[in-house]
């Protein structure tokens, strides 16, 4: 069999259970290391060498940019692609192959400390191609993970983020100390090129072309759900937003987020002000729990989603977080011990990817199928946003009551997000999604 021949019988991701898990689980972590890069790495890399908070900041502003405008592509996504490859794989191979040209060209342009213009240009270009390929796959695992399978698929999925943010984090920080801006950059490159030619040989369903002057035609199933205009694109993710329990998936999806940015604000603050850490054995201890709070994903997480429920494991994901914020709270007088900060960070940043994990594979399931990228990146933008406001009151809370106050918050917006999980009825939005798709 010649090397065509055996391109063209490689499985489709559809086919496969295995396959569909490998992909997801991958793509995330190829996600995952540009986002330890340019949010953790460098910014650590520019402060050791005298940049000032100015420098760092604008350097993150522009790293973050284009996780803020992320909803426009999906919109994008769902009303452009071609679909002879699949609805998200040309969109997939585009957005890993500007992340390896532009790793290399940053690995040879190598721009210094003092070059934050450069710098912040190649983390936007960079960062921009991530996130296209973030709701690219994201998309794809709506359109192709069946619901049976979207829990242990998110549980990957947010493992696998976790454990590439630690990755590329460790490696870079690793490699520039070792072997230069240079070689570190490469070898990011080298690995999300390895994934780019995963992409290359693997359909999304069978009968696809593998790249556009290869032969191959559309499924049927692909051209029965691409919406061929804007305004039924507008119109169809207007109606699937705005019904009451879209409305209250909405509301569990600020306070995932809004859980996250009182966390991120408050334990710093406890940890460094009270326990007496410094700022790198805190990001040291950060880096751990992330990736431990990514094999719990993979292996505990996704599973327990699974076997509860979507719906259930969420509500106990919050319940969960309220009780250990309540213990934490009544635990005051223990904060200053170096093994309260670690018991903290390293349960809740693991708490953190339970509700990640149950409430996107909840969304999953009630997104309509003919604009799964768009709707599934509100959900997602929402859960940012509440990352956004709950970080904002951070002064206020404590102005109020301090740490405890922080806290309380923590409490609060748990026991909303369970509430709204609780009132929400997952099963009836799943018939509407098949129904709209014409499945039911």
């Amino acid at each position: 069999m010649d090397q065509s021949q055996q391109l063209k019988s490689m499985p489709a991701i559809s086919e496969y259970r295995t396959l569909r898990f490998l992909f997801v689980f991958l793509l995330y972590v190829a996600q995952g290391a540009p986002v330890g890069i340019f949010f953790f790495a460098l910014p650590a890399w520019l402060a050791a060498n005298g940049a000032s908070a100015l420098e760092v900041g604008g350097f993150l502003s522009a790293t973050g940019l284009p996780w803020t405008l992320k909803f426009i592509n999906g919109f994008i996504m769902d009303r452009f692609t071609f679909l002879p490859m699949g609805r998200r794989r040309a969109w997939l191979i585009g957005a890993q192959a500007v992340m390896v040209v532009s790793l290399i060209a940053f690995a040879f342009v190598a721009p210094g400390p003092k070059d934050i213009a450069a710098l912040s240009a190649f983390a936007f270009i960079i960062m921009a191609a991530t996130t296209y390929q973030d709701v690219a796959v994201d998309g794809m695992a709506v359109d192709l993970v069946p619901d049976e399978e979207r829990a242990r698929a998110n549980g990957l999925m947010f493992g696998g983020q976790s454990i590439g943010i630690a990755a590329g984090t460790a490696f870079t920080g690793f490699a520039i100390a070792s072997a230069g801006f240079g070689a570190a950059m490469l070898g990011n490159a080298a690995f999300v090129a390895v994934i780019l030619l995963m992409l290359i040989i693997f359909r999304e369903r069978p009968g696809e072309r593998l790249l556009p002057w290869t032969p191959g035609e559309a499924s049927e199933t692909s051209e029965r759900l691409q919406v061929a205009a804007w305004w039924p694109l507008l119109t169809s993710v207007w109606k699937a937003m705005f019904t009451r329990d879209s409305l209250l998936h909405v509301v569990a999806q600020f306070c995932v987020g809004a859980l996250y940015g009182l966390y991120a604000g408050a334990m710093p603050l406890i940890a460094t002000n009270v326990a007496g850490w410094s700022d790198a054995d805190f990001s040291g201890l950060s880096g751990a729990g992330n990736f431990i709070a990514g094999i719990l994903g993979i292996v505990v997480f996704g599973v327990l989603s699974d076997v509860l429920g979507t719906r259930t494991s969420t509500i106990l994901s919050f319940l969960a977080t309220a009780v250990f914020a309540g213990a934490y709270l009544f635990a005051r007088p223990y904060w200053h011990l170096g093994i309260s900060v670690q018991a903290a960070v390293i349960v809740y940043l693991a708490l953190t990817v339970w509700s990640q994990v149950g409430s996107a594979a909840s969304a999953m399931k009630i997104c309509s199928l003919k604009a799964a990228a768009t709707q599934f990146t509100l959900f997602m933008a929402l859960s940012n946003l509440g990352i956004t406001v709950s970080s904002a009151t951070l002064g206020l809370l404590d102005a109020i009551g301090g740490y405890q106050a922080m806290l309380v918050a923590i409490i609060a917006t748990s026991l909303v997000g369970a509430g709204a999980m609780y009132l929400f009825n997952e099963r009836r939005m799943q018939q509407r999604v098949l129904a709209e798709a014409g499945l039911a």
